[in-house]
């Protein structure tokens, strides 16, 4: 009878062993972080775009020598494949992308900055060592057809400051009163003359509304933008 009461009790602590195990699991499973999906070869949505001026000065330097083919300052690790490991890039095939050191001052190693290149002439800068990018839009570069601004970073119209939510209603209810955005920084979509209008908010902030009724903001004059988000 005693073999036979530890045998039961053994048999119990087995399956309660099991599904405690089997529950922390599926915790576990339901509390693991969501993996963002990795872009299509090519396809810039999501990333944050620059423009040159807007990043350190090296940056441009180093966007000069590429133009030029160099001479590099690290001749053995400037214009090599970058594998993408990461898998922040959008997904391409091995040999498309290649990596070039942006210099920082006073550091005695390559440092943490790169300009990154795509064979379809995409210019990413990378700060932190490949963690986060930006697009540089750079003359020649890819191009978004007018009226698409899937290729800037997102703001919601919750994010906006009072003054520019005031803008925003203004140009939607027809009441604001603005000036034509020439784009002269190239970081909106190429459009015809006369496309984009500006609506001042503050100093140096401003909104820009596109004929197709697109809402763009920059918080810092024209060097980034971002698209509004009417429904966050």
């Amino acid at each position: 009878m005693t073999n036979y009461r530890s045998r039961l009790v053994a048999v119990l602590f087995a399956l309660l062993a099991t599904l405690f195990t089997g529950v922390t699991a599926a915790e576990a499973v339901a509390d693991s972080p969501a993996v963002a999906a990795q872009n299509a070869c090519g396809n810039l949505s999501g990333f944050t775009h620059t423009t040159l001026p807007a990043l350190p000065a090296e940056a441009t330097t180093t966007y000069d020598l590429i133009q030029q083919g160099g001479p590099f300052p690290y001749p053995r690790n400037d214009g090599v494949v970058f594998d993408n490991r990461e898998g922040v890039l959008p997904a391409c095939a091995p040999g498309y992308y290649h990596e070039y050191t942006v210099p920082t001052p006073g550091s005695s190693t390559r440092g943490t900055r790169r300009i990154v290149t795509g064979s379809g002439r995409e210019y990413f800068y990378t700060g932190d060592h490949y963690a986060t990018f930006q697009v540089i839009d750079v003359p020649g570069g890819p191009a978004h057809a007018c009226g698409d601004l899937s290729g800037l970073a997102k703001i919601g119209y919750s994010q906006l400051s009072s003054a520019a939510k005031t803008a925003v209603d203004d140009v939607r209810d027809g009441t604001a009163t603005g000036t034509t955005y020439q784009n002269r920084e190239g970081v909106l979509p190429a459009c015809a003359p006369g496309y984009y209008t500006l609506f001042a908010v503050g100093t140096n902030d401003r909104v820009i509304s596109g004929k197709a009724g697109e809402l763009a903001y920059t918080p810092d004059r024209y060097v980034t933008f971002e698209r509004i988000d009417l429904g966050a």
